[in-house]
């Protein structure tokens, strides 16, 4: 546990949060942020998926605590659907904000201001050339 950690705070229960799904290893909880449309109105369900083991990063978690996360996160994502009917689920893993591996699951569809974003972006990709993904496969090989 890290002292400073707000999500480590929440799993010892020195903070307080909106619990969704929890066992042994995994603590879910809904976000206190939540997206906004362009019509000013909230699209629900953005949640977190939270290791207990205090992790910044995910790929520094065991594989165990990985698939842990993981089969929660579907788990969710599922009770999301099925509460919510969005188009899909979003999934993000970062760890910028807030330095406690975490997953977040976004409800998302056409219209709401992540599709648009992922949606502008697509401009940015270009087919890399062959030789390009050879000497990056490679690298990767490598380590």
């Amino acid at each position: 546990m890290s002292e400073e950690c707000i999500f480590c705070k929440i799993i010892e229960g020195e903070a307080n949060a909106r619990k969704l799904y929890e066992d042994e290893t995994t603590l879910c909880i809904l976000d206190i942020g939540q997206v906004v449309s362009d019509k000013g109105d909230f699209i629900p369900g953005r949640c977190l998926v939270i290791p207990k083991r205090h992790v910044a990063w995910f790929y520094d978690l065991e594989d165990e605590e990985a698939g842990q996360l993981f089969v929660a996160a579907k788990t969710l994502a599922r009770k999301l659907k099925k509460t919510f009917n969005p188009d899909f689920i979003t999934v993000f893993i970062r760890g910028q904000r807030v330095s406690h591996a975490h997953i977040i699951l976004q409800p998302s569809g056409e219209d709401d201001p992540l599709d648009r974003l992922f949606s502008s972006m697509r401009s940015t990709f270009k087919l890399a050339p062959a030789e390009l993904l050879d000497d990056m496969t490679q690298k990767i090989h490598d380590v």
